[in-house]
């Protein structure tokens, strides 16, 4: 939330991503808030709030900021798709892979990292798969091999640069460095230089 109170620029997203959800389910503020009243607990801090105006605010963007347990109840009161349920978090700026209450998990933080490295490294790649698509247009088989090509491309790319050191480091060696070269003794594993 901005110091002067104007909304974020996440809670817009979300608010406009929720909006087009439930404008393509062709149903009407009041729906969605009888629905996500039955998908809400009483210690999510905006149920007091959740009224047909709440969700207009949040809808056109005056919402200052929306919790994470608000935005899934929102999810399931509009029967999201995984797909849908991860576009509406992404442009609230929250992680598919947290809870709202939870601490990260391994698995978490690995895939978490290995969709930045993706998005850093092989977004052109993936960019030129998805050729200008959306990627709610593309159905969950497509989505995951783009993913599965593109974290091919990832690693093609770093066995390369692995190649490329393991030669630098071979030619320093042969020119005369000092190397670490590992032998193995009777008593364990040892490293000599040479």
């Amino acid at each position: 939330m901005a110091a002067d109170g104007t909304p974020e620029p996440a809670a817009k997203r979300c608010g406009e991503a929720i909006a087009r959800i439930r404008t393509l389910r062709r149903w009407s503020r009041a729906q969605l808030v009888v629905r996500l009243y039955n998908e809400i607990t009483p210690d999510d801090p905006s149920y007091e709030s959740i009224s047909e105006t709440w969700l207009a605010r949040l809808e056109n963007g005056r919402m200052v900021k929306v919790p994470r347990q608000t935005i899934e109840a929102l999810c399931r009161a509009l029967r999201c798709t995984a797909q849908e349920r991860s576009w509406v978090l992404l442009c609230a700026d929250r992680s598919v892979l947290a809870e709202h209450d939870a601490t990260p998990n391994p698995v978490a933080e690995l895939l978490t990292y290995t969709m930045e490295r993706l998005y850093a490294e092989a977004h052109e790649a993936l960019a030129a798969m998805m050729a200008e698509r959306a990627a709610l247009a593309l159905d969950e088989r497509e989505m995951l091999e783009v993913t599965a090509a593109a974290l091919e491309t990832l690693l093609a790319r770093r066995n390369a640069r692995q190649a490329a050191n393991d030669t630098r480091t071979s030619n320093a060696a042969r020119a005369g460095r000092m190397e670490l070269v590992p032998q193995r003794a009777a008593t364990g594993y040892t490293g000599t230089l040479r």
